[in-house]
């Protein structure tokens, strides 16, 4: 059955890089962004992910500007440091992000480098982001993960924790069936999804590069063409099957995708032994670990 409370975020990393090992057009031009959200308004998208930064490396760019002329209409995630890669303390970095957008508040507020920070950081950044709750700048906080261990420290280190982020793909299910996941969202904590097209890797049957030969891929490509299904609607109708999944990140290079990946949401879903395809390679399922 699909989960009824799960539904798609609008994804803006490509606003500022050319983000997807897939991504052939490269960073969006105004038009683009444009034809976007206004495309996501009309199909009913009422969430935003997003992240300030001031380092080329990490991508979103420009993203808080472009999408400020728009942002009263989204509820908005996005993300801040807490370790070296920080420009400000993460309250100065929530306030510049709702400065540039032009909001007084946003949804949620992740921390981007969990994994790279020491408790001693880690409590300081959760600290800074439960005081931005109390003064009304953001509803829910909490951090962006990889995997099971990271969710237990986030736990055990986190106070006030309402929000993580995680990725699920058809072949990334390292988080299903784990106890933390049933655990967080037992207790209300908002699961948001990313990487469900794990960087548009599984939506191209023909990519002809190591990650696209990779035979956990090409499994899953010999699964959707003999149950006569496209790629994508496979990722949205496994990613939907997942009780505790909430929010379901999408990032997109034009308006036509964003309309395929709407049409994909709303199809019948499709009934299948996801876990015959998970994969148990980290250096797949990982991006992190890619050779660029």
């Amino acid at each position: 059955m699909p989960n009824a409370g799960s539904q798609l975020v609008l994804g803006t990393a490509q606003w500022g890089a050319a983000y997807g090992v897939t991504n052939a057009r490269g960073a969006l031009t105004d038009e683009d962004v444009a034809a976007i959200v206004e495309l996501a308004i009309a199909r009913g998208v009422s969430m935003v992910d997003t992240h300030r930064t001031t380092d080329p490396a990490h991508g979103y760019g420009r993203a808080l500007s472009r999408l400020r002329p728009w942002a009263s209409d989204f509820r908005i995630t996005t993300k801040v440091f807490g370790g070296p890669s920080a420009d400000l303390p993460a309250r100065g970095q929530l306030e510049a992000t709702l400065e540039e957008l032009g909001v007084p508040a946003v949804h949620a507020c992740l921390v981007h480098d969990w994994s790279t920070l020491t408790d001693a950081e880690a409590t300081v950044v959760a600290a800074a982001l439960a005081e931005a709750v109390e003064q009304g700048l953001v509803t829910r906080i909490g951090v962006s993960a990889y995997d099971a261990a990271e969710l237990e420290r986030v736990e055990r280190v986190f106070g006030g924790l309402s929000a993580v982020q995680v990725p699920v793909s058809p072949l990334d299910q390292r988080l299903c069936g784990t106890a933390v996941v049933d655990r967080l969202a037992k207790v209300g904590v908002e699961i948001q999804v990313r990487s469900v097209f794990l960087q548009g890797l599984l939506l191209d049957p023909a990519a002809d590069t190591p990650l696209g030969h990779h035979a956990d891929v090409r499994a899953f490509h010999r699964f959707c063409e003999e149950r006569g299904v496209d790629p994508l609607a496979a990722c949205l109708s496994f990613t939907r099957s997942l009780p505790w999944a909430g929010p379901v990140v999408v990032g997109v290079t034009s308006a036509a995708e964003l309309a395929q990946i709407a049409d994909g949401w709303a199809a019948e879903p499709i009934d299948a032994d996801w876990a015959a395809l998970a994969s148990d390679d980290v250096d797949l399922v990982d991006p992190r670990r890619w050779r660029r």
